[in-house]
């Protein structure tokens, strides 16, 4: 159980942006820290030996900021390899991870921390996402809500939500409780891109989450996202997906039946990316069929309906939801209000 708490300390935040050839993006990321109206205590940029000019960038902005500090590595580690460096460097009470390529409302630390002040004993505190990209559509993450509003959840909260939908815990705006991730071990390598989404839902059944009802960030989909490149990959995602309920088979924190139900969310996620990208009729359908993993005669179907324009892409999603009941829809409906209530409370993403 998790009891609100009082205190007179203020909890300390390490911020950690891992980078790999972002340098382009790097003004907005680490400038959307920069404007955070609640700073943070240290800000950790870690270089996994990016070639482009990555390093010049970071460089000239992080000049005449003593809190803030460039880590270099001499070889390339990957994404997962660098966020447990980060936890090693780190002393805070709290931590959090922004991707290079995402922003941060200026607000985010100010509404994490005052939850994690309230509820030092939760896992990690998170909020709503904004997708940044091509399309001009405003298109609000987690797909569905946990809660109506901001609200605490214990574990128990946690396994009954797991049970009607999944990825609530976006990476880029969750605060991870640094303790707690150092008891479960930090972010498992081998899972690669799915390793910080494993760990919120274990931190979340073992410790609980708090969840804020609001936009705090902004996550850039630019087609060569790390989380994209492994769960667009039919063979790369199986491989992953194995391991994983290997995971929660041996764990009695995820709800029964789960490992099921992760699979099919997941390559539903991964078809939905494909069916709603740039390319032909037949390579798209050829992807999602293997992502769902369905014979010669839905991939045959699947193709048909990409063929018919927008109205086809709309049947091929509609076909994909009822071949792996990812989640709960009548929920989903019943949120759509207070989803466009959500985005309208905050303007469009500009870049700090």
């Amino acid at each position: 159980m998790i009891e609100q708490k009082s205190s007179n300390s203020k909890p300390s935040v390490t911020v950690v942006v891992p980078n790999y050839n972002h340098a382009r993006y790097l003004p907005e990321s680490l400038g959307s820290i920069a404007a955070q109206i609640r700073a943070p205590d240290r800000i950790l940029v870690i270089d996994d030996a990016s070639t482009d000019d990555s390093v010049a960038v970071i460089s000239r902005f992080i000049s005449g900021r003593p809190t803030w500090k460039l880590i270099q590595l001499a070889r390339n580690r990957g994404v997962v390899a660098v966020q447990n460096e980060a936890l090693r460097a780190a002393d805070t009470d709290w931590i959090g991870f922004l991707g290079a390529d995402d922003a941060l409302h200026p607000a985010y630390l100010e509404r994490t921390l005052a939850e994690a002040a309230r509820f030092p004993d939760a896992g990690l505190i998170c909020a709503c996402s904004e997708i940044i990209g091509s399309s001009d559509a405003r298109t609000l993450r987690p797909m569905m809500l946990p809660e109506r509003r901001s609200a605490l959840l214990s574990p128990a909260d946690v396994r009954n939500i797991l049970r009607t939908g999944d990825n609530y815990f976006s990476g880029n705006v969750s605060l991870y409780r640094r303790s707690a991730i150092e008891a479960l071990g930090g972010f498992d390598e081998k899972l690669g891109s799915f390793s910080d989404a494993f760990l919120a839902r274990q931190l979340a059944l073992t410790f609980g989450a708090f969840f804020i009802a609001d936009i705090l960030g902004y996550w850039r989909i630019h087609g060569h996202n790390y989380s994209m490149t492994t769960a667009t990959d039919p063979e790369a995602l199986s491989e992953k997906l194995a391991e994983i309920r290997a995971l929660i088979g041996r764990s009695e924190l995820f709800p029964r039946g789960y490992a099921d139900l992760f699979e099919r969310r997941t390559r539903f996620g991964a078809a939905r990316i494909v069916i709603s990208g740039d390319a032909t009729s037949s390579a798209k359908a050829n992807r999602a069929a293997a992502l769902l993993d369905v014979g010669e005669s839905e991939r045959r179907w699947l193709k048909l309906l990409l063929g018919l324009g927008d109205f086809g892409q709309i049947a091929a999603l509609a076909w994909a939801t009822l071949r792996t009941h990812p989640m709960s829809l009548l929920r989903l409906l019943g949120q759509f209000q207070l989803r466009r209530a959500i985005i309208a409370a905050r303007a469009a993403y500009r870049p700090a």
